[in-house]
């Protein structure tokens, strides 16, 4: 339990240091991650009935990066060329169903990792200011170029939230939890764990949007928080049954007490994009 503690906290560090950076820093940090999560989906992919799964996701990835750090229509012709390099690949081969397959994967895997990168990415650029000026000077002394301070508040709300409802969840799981959540997919999460979790993401949704300034009441923050909350809960599960299906425990041991990138970040993917689009929405209807 120690080491998955100095782990747990060491990857939020090491997230929100280039969130504070700024959005190109935080990119390369979501680009990394996301190549370091697509090897390790196709190591999931080894058990499965596909011959050689196309790795354009390595390029697909860090595209997805880039397009965030730019307005524009640029995801729509990454997520086209995520679906459309991997057919090529397969097309150029002979062996039928299994280049189906493998073209599905590899289709799956850079849209399941490439999106949230964007999405990531594209929160953190958000335009707009904030109403603390604590946080403003902050963000301001911080970052390196543009510091987009609303942006960076939406990033570290999203980040927070999926660490300390997955604390929650782990801690009041592991004292309390009596009731199975979904134990086909993963046996040892429970419903009172899972409650925990979304007390933990809502108390920092509550507590985030005064903190950091973003103009909203504290009953809409807690309530983007459990939004945020349940789409990590969603995202954990998600993984868990990939992992079920390929027939391994984790899905890497990079990290000390948690496996692999994607058994850290599984959450994460989900409630990147959820964040993304309900940080715009919220922005666009408090204009």
């Amino acid at each position: 339990m120690r080491n998955r503690a100095l782990s747990s906290i060491a990857v939020v560090v090491v997230g929100i240091v280039p969130a504070l950076l700024g959005g190109p820093y935080f990119a390369i940090l979501l680009s990394a991650l996301g190549v370091l999560g697509y090897r390790e989906f196709l190591r999931l992919c080894a058990p499965l009935p596909a011959d050689r799964v196309p790795v354009t996701g390595y390029a697909v990835v860090p595209a997805f990066a880039v397009a965030g750090l730019v307005d524009g229509p640029g995801a729509v012709g990454v997520a086209a060329v995520a679906t459309g390099a991997p057919l090529v690949a397969v097309l150029l081969r002979s062996d039928g169903g299994a280049s189906f397959t493998a073209w599905a994967l590899a289709v799956a895997g850079s849209l399941y990792l490439g999106v949230p990168v964007y999405a990531g990415v594209a929160l953190r650029m958000a335009h707009g200011n904030v109403d603390a000026p604590w946080f403003r000077s902050l963000s301001a002394t911080v970052a390196i170029g543009n510091d987009a301070p609303r942006g960076l508040a939406w990033v570290l709300i999203v980040v927070l939230a999926t660490w300390l409802g997955d604390t929650f969840a782990y801690l009041v799981g592991r004292a309390w939890g009596r009731q199975p959540l979904l134990p086909r997919v993963s046996p040892k999460k429970t419903i009172e764990g899972a409650l925990g979790g979304l007390v933990g993401s809502g108390i920092v949704g509550g507590v985030g949007v005064s903190l950091f300034g973003l103009g909203l009441p504290a009953v809409a923050g807690v309530t983007v928080g459990l939004v945020l909350g349940a789409a990590g809960q969603v995202g954990d599960l998600a993984e868990s049954l990939l992992k079920r299906q390929a027939g391994v425990k984790d899905s890497g041991a990079l990290i000390p007490g948690h496996g692999g990138v994607l058994d850290r970040i599984d959450g994460l993917l989900f409630v990147l994009t959820i964040g993304w689009s309900v940080a715009g929405l919220v922005d666009w209807m408090t204009r």
